[in-house]
């Protein structure tokens, strides 16, 4: 999984650190029931990546909110055909 925030944005390191950090966090949280765990095995390499295009420093709850929103989203794209809940 590659996490990305732009320099562009964040100028300061500290910034772009948080936002990474929460991402990561939120990540690590809900990739075995939101994600991996809906994916089938016999599918291959899956490369994951994220780039952070906010313009505010979000909190950890609105980042949680959008990143599973995120996999939802995604499982209906490499899993057309499943019913998802």
């Amino acid at each position: 999984m590659v996490i990305n925030v732009p320099k562009k944005r964040y100028k300061r390191a500290v910034d772009r650190n948080l936002l990474k950090r929460r991402i990561r966090e939120a990540y690590r949280l809900h990739k075995e029931q939101e994600f991996y765990n809906q994916l089938p095995a016999d599918k291959g390499l899956l490369l994951f990546s994220i780039q952070f295009v906010g313009k505010e420093k979000y909190e950890f709850t609105f980042i949680q909110k959008k990143l599973i929103a995120t996999f939802k989203r995604f499982k209906t794209l490499i899993l057309p055909n499943e019913v998802h809940q």
